[in-house]
């Protein structure tokens, strides 16, 4: 009975050491949450499934959610420990994050790489514009929590038979723009302009003439004044005058201009894919205003991973796949699947990549946002940045409805905008 007892008990000891082992071997699992549909959708998938197959110390699931809410969804699950380790926006969300002590600095597990003598992911983040490596790098403080995957940006679409019968080029400076507007209103009394994502225009104007944007140090933004009046003031009078459409007729700025209500927008170049023109116009499309006063600013999109805090072990996981993901090879493909460009410049000499951009069809805006990206720019991501985006938008609203005067506009403006800055 002894004997009996001692081997049951060691066999016993046997199965609960394996099963602990087998706890113990088990892969960590990684979750990205998305909107995706359609081929970016099939693209992060197969990529998981790639990365799933190539290594056994995690799994990466990919979970599709809802459009609507996801911003809070996703803030809501993070905070109470239970969220995604990666989600894909522009920096200016990650802010929010990492200023609650929710977000990874990434740059820790590139430096624990680079001792290793692994400079994969160093190389490919340094081979970004100097503008866009700004961005990455100007989080407050001085983390790395969002990386770009992919870039767009926005596009002049135009009617190019009304042009040509009134014998008009697509503007290149905001003189030109005024001028055409000018004559496609006398001439056929429709507005010639709206502006389809007005922020990123104002921004543009407040670069080109000069002006800076945040002092991120001080908390206080370095736009306003009388060079800042001007500009509210000549938008205003634009529209005053019909050369400009502020809000659109329709539902949409593409709609408006395939119907003949307006004879031009700027707007993102993923317009391409849902203009039809109608009444027999054909759709022009030329590179955006991106140099004034001998300055040259575009304002570049650019959307990628945030990565979110977890556990260690998960959000070294993250990281992991995402230097899988964002691989020269990987990242073209990506870029395809976004009818995207990619900002880097080690995925741009691969063979995949610029097979896809020689081959881009007639009717693709790519190469006018390609056009610009060499001088595309951008913002500090700190918190009160995505807030005054609106609050720029919103004082012009004010002066273009003649609610306020351009220079009470712009002074309440700055005030609100350094207030955001310091909340």
């Amino acid at each position: 009975m002894k004997k009996s007892s001692l081997i049951t008990s060691l066999v016993l000891a046997s199965l609960v050491f394996m099963g602990c082992s087998k706890k113990v071997s088990e892969p960590t699992t990684v979750e990205i949450w998305h909107t995706y549909n359609g081929s970016q959708q099939e693209y992060l998938v197969n990529a998981a499934e790639q990365f799933n197959n190539s290594q056994s110390k995690y799994v990466v699931k990919v979970l599709a959610q809802d459009y609507s809410g996801f911003t809070d969804t996703v803030y809501n699950a993070v905070a109470n420990g239970i969220g995604p380790s990666i989600i894909f926006n522009y920096g200016s969300t990650a802010v929010d994050y990492a200023n609650e002590g929710l977000a990874v600095d990434i740059s820790k597990f590139i430096a624990e790489d680079v001792k290793k003598g692994d400079t994969s992911m160093q190389d490919f983040i340094n081979s970004l514009p100097k503008a866009m490596l700004d961005e990455v790098n100007g989080f407050a403080d001085g983390g790395m929590y969002y990386l770009p995957g992919a870039t767009t940006g926005p596009v002049y679409f135009y009617n190019k038979t009304l042009f040509d019968e009134l014998g008009l080029n697509p503007p290149t400076n905001w003189e030109e723009l005024e001028s055409v507007c000018k004559t496609i209103y006398e001439k056929k009394g429709i507005p010639g302009f709206h502006s389809d994502g007005l922020v990123d225009n104002i921004q543009t104007l407040i670069l080109q003439n000069g002006m800076g944007y945040i002092d991120v140090a001080n908390k206080k933004v370095l736009f306003g004044g009388e060079k800042l009046e001007k500009i509210y003031q000549w938008y205003a009078d634009c529209c005053d005058k019909g050369y400009f459409l502020f809000n659109t007729i329709g539902k949409y700025a593409s709609e408006d201009l395939a119907t003949g209500a307006i004879a031009s927008f700027s707007g993102s170049c993923v317009n391409d894919q849902y203009i039809t023109m109608l009444n027999g116009a054909e759709l022009g499309m030329a590179p955006w205003i991106s140099s004034a006063n001998g300055i040259d600013f575009y304002t570049g999109w650019n959307r990628g991973p945030i990565f979110l805090k977890r556990a260690d072990d998960v959000d070294r996981g993250a990281y992991e796949f995402t230097k899988f993901f964002l691989s020269p090879k990987m990242n073209a493909g990506w870029a395809k699947a976004n009818s995207a460009l990619s900002p880097y410049g080690l995925t741009t000499k691969e063979s995949e990549y610029q097979e896809y951009i020689n081959n881009l069809p007639v009717t693709s805006a790519l190469p006018c946002v390609q056009a610009n990206l060499s001088v595309s720019g951008s913002f500090p991501n700190v918190t009160g940045s995505a807030q005054i985006r609106n609050i720029l938008v919103e004082y012009l609203n004010n002066v273009v409805d003649k609610k306020m005067t351009a220079k009470d506009a712009v002074a309440k403006m700055v005030e609100d905008c350094n207030k955001a800055l310091n909340e």
